[in-house]
């Protein structure tokens, strides 16, 4: 669906396709540092980009049904966008699908280790973005999910297979076997999977669970926290909004850096850079949040190493 945006004004002005899995409720919901329309608008306003005054933002959300994207993709060709951004790697591929002319800005885990680009100095194609190192920080958030439950032997994974290549679900499953943990990674290829798969969490003995990194699942974020309170189920997430929503604790990237490095990326793209030769941006900050409110829920200690090192904890 499309989200109103402020009208165009007089004249011809560079729309701006923002294609994502996501679902309006997760937009529309407020928290500190929410994606969304407003994020956008501001990161992209840093350059003098205006939405209605200097460039035109035309959102389309595939409401968490991957298979929605081709079509929005190439709607967004046909109304003209000038540049696409693309949240997640189904989002990349489709907008890939639909135009090999119209600029693309991708944000998703590995661009290159996808295949979305040839290389993270030269991308080649009509593609550049930022790879958000998500499988790096899936590794660290089976860690911290030791850490924060030292007794565990087994964690479930909530996988997104639509994002992240074979590295992701390998570099975890090393992690835990140094660590002793046995995984049970579950696919989730849209919302009605969720609730299945905390159930099949819960009978296979699984003692805490990692949310991968995904914008589908982001979406999904305050069912997956209610879900896992229910479950009983210590999360651990990679954003801060997630924490938010429930989940235990977050480690990861965040999202107004998401939003500063693409705004930033759209911007050399409207001043006439070309993607091909636009390296592709990797994040610089990273934050760790805790629940505090979730560890009660669940009759938890959260260890004072943790404690000391978060950057946010929520009371």
């Amino acid at each position: 669906m499309a989200l109103a945006v402020a009208q165009e004004s007089s004249g011809k002005i560079a729309v701006v396709g923002w294609l994502t899995p996501s679902t309006t409720e997760s937009y529309r919901h407020s928290s500190v540092g929410n994606p969304g329309l407003a994020q956008l608008r501001k990161s992209l306003a840093r350059h003098g980009l205006i939405d209605g005054r200097t460039v035109r933002i035309e959102m389309r959300l595939a409401e968490g049904k991957l298979d929605r994207l081709p079509a929005l993709a190439d709607g967004l060709v046909r109304e003209g966008a000038t540049v696409i951004l693309a949240f997640g790697e189904p989002a990349g591929r489709a907008a890939q699908a639909a135009t090999t002319t119209v600029p693309i800005v991708c944000v998703a885990d590995d661009l290159a280790d996808s295949g979305l680009v040839a290389d993270f100095t030269r991308p080649a194609r009509n593609m550049t973005g930022i790879s958000i190192l998500a499988t790096e920080l899936d590794i660290k958030k089976i860690e911290l999910l030791k850490e924060l439950l030292p007794r565990a032997k087994r964690f479930g994974v909530l996988n997104d297979p639509a994002t992240g290549g074979p590295q992701r679900a390998q570099g975890m499953t090393e992690a835990a076997r140094r660590m002793g943990i046995t995984l049970q990674m579950i696919d989730i290829r849209g919302p009605d999977d969720l609730e299945p798969a905390f159930r099949a969490f819960r009978a296979g003995g699984a003692e805490g669970v990692n949310i991968v990194s995904s914008a589908m699942l982001t979406g999904f974020r305050q069912r997956l926290g209610e879900l896992s309170l229910a479950a009983k189920l210590p999360a651990v997430c990679q954003f801060r909004n997630m924490v938010d929503a429930g989940c235990l604790a977050s480690y990861g990237i965040t999202i107004t850096e998401i939003y500063d490095l693409s705004a930033d990326q759209i911007a050399k793209v409207l001043k006439g850079a070309k993607p091909s030769e636009l390296p592709i941006e990797q994040p610089r900050k990273f934050e760790l949040s805790i629940n505090a409110k979730t560890a009660k829920a669940l009759m938890l200690s959260i260890p004072q190493s943790i404690l000391v090192r978060a950057d946010t904890v929520l009371q």
